[in-house]
């Protein structure tokens, strides 16, 4: 479609010169006709250059296929990067259309592409076969440009992400002889029609996608921190950061946490050697071809979000707070600690011995698709939660009662099965959970961090206004000192 309003514009270019020109030879030069026409030109030029691949002439000898030196090399007796090493048509009774050796299907790919790489971005057509690209019926290139593919056999092609003579846009040649660049590639489908909306959730006011500019992602990232480092300006969160579009794969089987879901096949991740608490961990990065090691989705997640790279100021180092030898962690990396609290104070199948995702607390707010893609609330967060302390109403809806139990921490019109489900409410402790959060309108984060503690058991964190001033606790209560009352001890209903 763009390449015919292309030529049209090109058309359109032509007579406006030739009418431009016979008025010039048959009247006096006009300075408002002139400037008029300028204007067209401008306007039409400026048009075509903003489509991407509208002027890609004389892309393919500067791309992976067409270079010179390292370019394809089906032929040994053929220079590398030929045109003849694809479109080289025999003596043979069968005649390929466009002079192509063979039928252009996959398997003319898989003459050079049948192994995985090196990195493993691309890991063999064993593997690209079984993905759910590779099999999925409706993985067809949508359009509108490049324009959409008609061919019966389209599903499942690779050129419906890559041109093998490559493309170019108003930036300059798309890499990896992509027909477009970056997440604009897989929005092209990942919009709602045929795959799931990514599209919309992008667009929502706190995402991964989109916001960081082009050109920063590179297929050859591989263990170079500084790749994704705020400091160096690479901070970025490409779809292949996370998915690698060769292997991914809807899942066959329940997947549970830590273990990252297939849709995450095949990616490159960081793994921690954790020390004592507070200290930061040991990182070993793990490349998208290591099959060895079980892949977690929080691994993936420390690419960016751990002191493996330099984070942006304020931003908080992930792999420090989920250490398993802090005092007490969200169970991300592993089963929390605290293994005797009342099964009555969690909700659905969540329990002592769930481990959870980053994912469970980070990703839609309305949709059902897994992943931190969007949200409309701050962190990309499932649900409402508000990183202060200053006293307000607690809501239902809150993030922390996906699994913690509202009429246990909150509701004081509840069953009191529900309230001694916490230890520190009635009837051992008066003033407990339900006196300081549903009466007194103290929320959450006052007295909690929402990832791990160094310190403390109960995900206690000090230091806040208003908030803590100290605390300690024991086998059957403990005492603590805040900014809205004096020293006081507590005793609990059931012992750690």
């Amino acid at each position: 479609m763009f390449q015919n309003i292309f030529q049209k514009k090109q058309l359109m270019l032509k007579i406006i010169m030739v009418k431009n020109k016979r008025q010039i030879t048959k009247i006096s030069p006009s300075p408002s006709f002139s400037k008029r026409g300028v204007a067209i030109l401008l306007f039409l030029l400026l048009a075509t250059a903003f489509i991407p691949g509208a002027r890609g002439e004389g892309v393919y000898n500067n791309t992976k296929h067409g270079n010179p030196l390292t370019g394809v090399t089906r032929d040994a007796a053929i220079p590398r990067g030929s045109c003849k090493q694809c479109h080289s048509e025999g003596s043979g009774a069968i005649k390929y259309p466009k002079s192509l050796w063979r039928e252009n299907d996959n398997e003319l790919c898989y003459t050079c592409h049948r192994n995985e790489t090196l990195l493993g971005i691309y890991p063999g057509q064993r593997i690209y076969d079984t993905s759910t690209h590779g099999t999925e019926p409706r993985f067809v290139w949508p359009g509108p440009f490049p324009s959409a593919r008609k061919d019966i056999d389209a599903a499942g092609k690779c050129q419906n992400c890559h041109n093998p003579h490559g493309s170019k846009d108003r930036i300059g040649i798309i890499p990896n002889l992509l027909i477009a660049r970056e997440e604009t590639l897989c929005l092209g489908c990942h919009d709602g029609a045929p795959a799931g909306d990514i599209l919309r959730e992008a667009r929502k006011p706190y995402s991964h996608l989109i916001r960081q500019g082009a050109g920063k992602h590179s297929s050859d990232e591989d263990g170079n921190p500084a790749r994704y480092s705020y400091a160096g300006g690479n901070r970025h969160a490409e779809c292949s950061d996370c998915h690698n579009a060769h292997a991914i794969q809807h899942n066959v089987s329940f997947q549970t946490a830590p273990a990252a879901s297939g849709k995450n096949s095949r990616v490159s991740r960081i793994q921690v050697i954790n020390s004592s608490p507070e200290s930061i961990p040991g990182y070993q990065y793990i490349s998208s071809n290591d099959t060895g090691a079980p892949l977690n989705e929080y691994e993936i997640c420390y690419k960016c979000h751990s002191s493996w790279t330099q984070q942006p100021p304020g931003q908080p180092d992930m792999a420090r707070l989920f250490n398993t030898n802090n005092a007490s962690f969200h169970p991300v990396e592993g089963q929390g600690k605290n293994q005797g609290i009342d099964p009555n104070s969690f909700t659905g199948s969540v329990n002592v011995s769930s481990s959870i995702y980053c994912s469970d607390c980070h990703g839609s707010n309305d949709s059902n698709l897994r992943g931190s893609h969007g949200s409309q609330f701050p962190n990309i967060l499932r649900r409402p939660y508000e990183a202060q302390s200053n006293p307000r109403v607690t809501a239902r809806d809150e993030l922390c009662f996906i699994c913690h139990n509202y009429d246990t921490y909150v509701n004081a019109a509840s069953a009191s099965l529900f309230q001694q489900a916490s230890r520190f409410n009635a009837p051992a402790s008066i003033n407990g959970h339900v006196f300081h959060v549903g009466q007194k309108n103290i929320p959450c984060y006052t007295c909690h961090d929402s990832h791990g503690s160094a310190r403390f058991g109960a995900l206690i964190v000090i230091r806040r206004n208003p908030g803590l001033l100290s605390f300690s606790m024991s086998s059957n209560g403990g005492s603590c000192l805040s900014t809205c009352h004096e020293q006081k001890t507590y005793t609990i209903n059931y012992p750690r």
